[in-house]
């Protein structure tokens, strides 16, 4: 569960797995501070992750930007559940846009 106050949630469940970039776009004039959390089937959850973004800037991060390697199964899709104190948009990138994911 978050610990951050004046929550701002959303989920993105379509797939991210390693070499995926999550880019955050802070539209706010203050600091945005970030938590998220990946979900796959079958594992325990990873995270929460705590990241900031600064007032009106983007910051692009990956799996692997935020995880230990270790923690990461690969070729697993992880959902990814993402808490903020601050309004955040949150981007998606595919490493390889062509290649087709398996449902989790």
């Amino acid at each position: 569960m978050s610990t951050l106050v004046g929550n701002w949630k959303m989920a993105i469940a379509d797939g991210c797995v390693r070499g995926d970039r999550l880019c955050l776009f802070n539209v706010s004039p203050k600091n945005a501070h970030v938590e998220l959390t990946f979900c796959a089937t079958g594992e325990e959850p990873l995270g929460p992750y705590r990241a900031t973004v600064p007032a009106q800037r983007t910051s692009d991060l990956s799996l692997e930007d935020l995880a230990a390697s270790d923690a990461l199964s690969p070729g697993t899709p992880y959902a990814v559940a993402v808490v903020s104190d601050m309004p955040v948009i949150v981007q998606l990138t595919h490493a390889h846009p062509g290649v087709r994911r398996s449902a989790a």
